[in-house]
């Protein structure tokens, strides 16, 4: 039996050496699929992160709340835009500031303390879930409405969404057109991580992307993963 060339056998021992066609394209696939997997996991992170940001820039303009009620011996609130209305979508439920109550002339007005924060993308405050955390929570107050013209935005006054520290820095139950309507401390906060589709009102939740916090009678505040995780203080 004759030996076969040095090239033909070193030609056929390098494509034994090498993948099949089907070898290549399996592993192709498998790339593909751990790819779609860290791409879903990362949106789900930077959702997490967003709404995560928001809770605590939002736990500090209701301490700047708290601080400018107590520092003036007043009435401060903390104001959310709540008007759906097309030329205010960039607001819309994302918007927040803070008033006081101030003397003008022989009435009382109220005067923002702020110029406001914007939260970030994709993050809105949850007015049902917020109803619902009060739910869990019967001995909670409950937020306000009132019509006021935001920073920025003079003589053109929109619906808001307020919470209100009395002079003493308690979070008291809210009212409607600036009146209290109750004394009932304390106060929940919902935060939904989603999407706003045209000409809806109310933000569509991704997934269970819900964060926030309570504020108590003591004026301390703490922030929950999930409205789920409320429990009396």
């Amino acid at each position: 039996m004759k030996n076969k060339p040095l090239i033909q056998r070193e030609s056929e021992r390098f494509w034994r050496a090498g993948f099949t066609m089907v070898e290549i394209l399996a592993v192709i696939a498998v790339i593909a699929i751990l790819m779609s997997v860290a791409s879903v996991g990362i949106q789900k992170m930077d959702a997490g992160q967003a709404t995560g940001t928001a809770a605590a820039v939002s736990e500090a303009i209701f301490d700047e709340a708290r601080s400018a009620a107590v520092g003036r011996g007043t009435r401060a609130r903390v104001v959310i835009h709540n008007d759906p209305r097309a030329d205010q979508r960039d607001r819309f439920l994302r918007y927040m500031a803070v008033c006081v109550e101030v003397e003008d002339g022989a009435t009382m007005t109220w005067k923002f303390a702020s110029r406001g924060t914007t939260l970030p993308s994709g993050v809105f405050f949850d007015e049902d879930a917020t109803l619902a955390a009060t739910t869990t929570v019967p001995e909670l107050g409950t937020y306000g409405t009132m019509i006021i013209s935001l920073p920025g935005q003079r003589n053109n006054p929109v619906d808001c969404i307020y919470y209100e520290f009395n002079s003493e820095g308690v979070c008291v139950d809210g009212g409607v057109d600036g009146d209290t309507a109750g004394a009932s401390p304390g106060a929940a906060f919902v935060l939904t991580g989603g999407v706003l589709p045209p000409n809806e009102d109310k933000p569509r939740v991704k997934g269970n992307n819900r964060t926030g916090f309570v504020v108590w009678r003591n004026g301390r505040s703490s922030i929950f993963r999930n409205p789920d995780h409320i429990t009396p203080n």
